[in-house]
């Protein structure tokens, strides 16, 4: 039951007032004489691994630079991509959130820190990421498997860090739950090092898992730390560590109860070496999770990726390989299990005529326990007059089950036949820049997936067991849209509308799994030092009767001095308990929390 009901007119003031994501421009000490010029065109690296502008990416592609995400006031990376059109998320009551796009989520889109995958037998927390070490976030929709492989049917989130000199800055920030943020970043030319502290208790119903039963929030500490050290112009080397406590109770039928304790921690390494076209790296990463005293989870993987660009005449080819190997222990008192993988990859452009490029490439995987995949990618750009290109991406996809979905833990069924998921991914897509301050993108896409990969209750045992559904399928149309009206007032608008299905081995039937309608739109003003915003996300058309969700965030910053900031967020400004995850089955799903607020300070140096 709602907190607070809306009707539905206020519904609608609420949608068109505070119709959402990142507005404002950025605030400066003078005025200017003329439109604030944002990069509505900027260099992404993500979709054709070399820098590429975007409007020359024959893809669905989206960026948050730093000034978007001070606009957004997020305190991490989660915050920041939830903002995506067609966004969808699953959530656990630990406070594990992992990120899908067109109604497929969590293992289905590629988690990267500067081009190299983050998760662990498929799981991540970009919670834990403080958006203080970031420089951008590059997402593109769509398969992406010939580039990233496995998990990327859906699309790729890159979070590219700060490789150059940043500030050296710290930040202290209160609010109500007992909210308290703390961070500092120390620049030198060389070595960069960033620690960020986030705690918060009391924060009410988390999760849901039926009408009369809840989790509650009682404490959650979020601790992030990341070292970058240039050790020569070519050589970077890379360490980030998180950790987050979660401690939640029970409330069933208003009674409390004992709930759980969890304590999950995540190392990520890299070295890599750039010199031109050349790029190589080594990796690790690992996660060690501790859930009350009956689940122990640890693994980790090692890793080496290589890639190089050649001009041979009027085609540009990218080729590369890449191996992992992982070591993965999701069962107290059992053996970890240990797999292979490893592909090899190649991308072409190639002029044709003045205003036409093709782009062909493919993929050979292999991934042990689940055998080689062949992954063809076909994509033409078509310029049809300065600043506008239309595209067709066309490309197929896989997804390699999860240990833990293979092998089981300990409340899950082994189901040692998964099979691999694959499919194909067909994409129409137009995007205009019709002036430095307004951009417009539009596309039309269908994904089928065979064999895909899902959870259900295994009727023998009643624990959870992954299978294989016979078909999953989606259609949809994504449009996004930004514009600076003057120097003082802009906005932005995302909308997504699609119909994903799925088909079980069981019932045969078609059954939709998320939801259809996103909406998510930002509206910012700014004046002289000051700069207000707010932002929404709409979620409609939902599975199983859940009722749509709105979350509507707000910010307001003001620059005291040069050096110094005040910034004050209020999250869910309508106080609304709607249920936040995708594809719930319409009583259980995590929640959005009760409405917060944070003041920040920061000084920069």
């Amino acid at each position: 039951m709602m907190k607070k009901s809306l009707s539905k007119s206020t519904l609608m003031v609420a949608l068109i007032s505070g119709s959402v994501i990142w507005g404002g421009t950025a605030f400066a000490d003078k005025q200017q004489n003329e439109i604030e010029r944002f990069e509505l065109d900027p260099v992404l690296v993500t979709a054709t691994r070399y820098e590429t502008r975007d409007l020359e990416i024959p893809a669905a592609t989206e960026i948050f630079d730093q000034e978007k995400i001070e606009r957004l006031g997020a305190n991490n990376v989660m915050e920041v991509v939830r903002n995506i059109p067609g966004f969808t998320l699953t959530a656990s009551p630990t406070g594990n959130t992992y990120i899908g796009f067109r109604g497929v989520s969590k293992d289905n889109v590629a988690i990267l820190v500067n081009g190299i995958p983050l998760n662990q037998d498929g799981n991540y927390d970009l919670e834990s990421i403080s958006t203080d070490i970031i420089d951008r976030i590059e997402v593109v929709k769509g398969g992406s498997a010939v580039l990233y492989g496995s998990n990327a049917s859906a699309g790729v989130i890159n979070i590219i860090t700060n490789k150059k000199q940043g500030k050296t800055k710290v930040l202290a920030g209160w609010g109500d739950k007992n909210k308290f943020k703390g961070a500092v970043n120390v620049a030198t030319d060389k070595l960069q090092i960033s620690y960020s502290r986030q705690q918060s208790k009391g924060r009410g119903k988390v999760y849901q898992s039926n009408p009369t039963s809840f989790y509650m929030g009682d404490n959650l500490e979020k601790d992030s730390l990341n070292l970058q050290y240039n050790i020569t112009d070519n050589l970077l080397f890379q360490y980030m560590y998180s950790k987050k406590i979660s401690d939640c109770s029970k409330l069933n039928n208003g009674q409390y109860a004992p709930g759980f304790h969890s304590n999950i921690q995540y190392h990520f390494g890299q070295m890599r070496y750039n010199n031109n076209d050349l790029s190589a790296a080594v990796y690790m990463r690992s996660r060690d999770w501790k859930y009350n005293t009956t689940t122990h989870q640890k693994g980790h993987n090692i890793g080496a990726d290589i890639q190089n660009k050649w001009q041979l005449g009027k085609v540009a080819l990218t080729a590369g390989a890449n191996y992992e190997n992982e070591d993965t222990k999701n069962t107290v008192g059992a053996e970890s299990a240990k797999r292979d993988s490893g592909a090899v990859f190649f991308m072409t452009e190639t002029q044709l005529g003045a205003k036409t490029k093709l782009f062909l490439g493919a993929r050979e995987a292999y991934v042990e326990e689940s055998g080689s995949k062949f992954c063809p990618q076909l994509q033409i750009l078509q310029n049809l007059r300065e600043n506008e290109n239309l595209y067709l991406n066309i490309n197929k996809s896989m997804r390699a089950p999860n240990v833990n979905e293979q092998w089981g833990t300990s409340t899950q069924v082994m189901n040692p036949d998964l099979k691999a998921e694959s499919g194909w991914n067909y994409e129409l897509g137009w995007k205009k820049k019709f002036t430095d301050s307004d951009l417009l993108k539009l596309n039309v896409f269908h994904m089928e997936i065979d064999d895909r990969i899902y959870r259900a209750t295994d009727s023998a045992t009643g624990l959870y067991i992954y299978k294989n559904a016979e078909k999953y399928r989606n259609t949809g149309v994504e449009l996004s849209y930004e514009k600076a009206l003057s120097q003082k007032f802009s906005y932005n608008l995302g909308v997504s509308y699609a119909n994903p299905q799925q088909k079980t081995i069981g019932s045969g039937e078609w059954e939709r799994t998320d939801f259809k309608l996103g909406l998510n739109a930002g509206v910012g003003y700014k004046l002289a030092k000051t700069s207000a915003n707010i932002f929404a996300n709409y979620m409609a058309g939902r599975v199983n009767g859940t009722k749509p969700m709105l979350d509507i965030n707000m910010n307001i910053a003001h620059k005291l001095t040069d050096q110094d900031t005040l910034r004050l967020t209020v999250y869910n400004l309508l106080n609304r308990d709607d249920i936040r995850t995708g594809s719930s089955n319409g009583t259980s799903g995590a929640l959005l929390e009760e409405r917060n607020w944070m003041l920040t300070y920061e000084r920069t140096f």
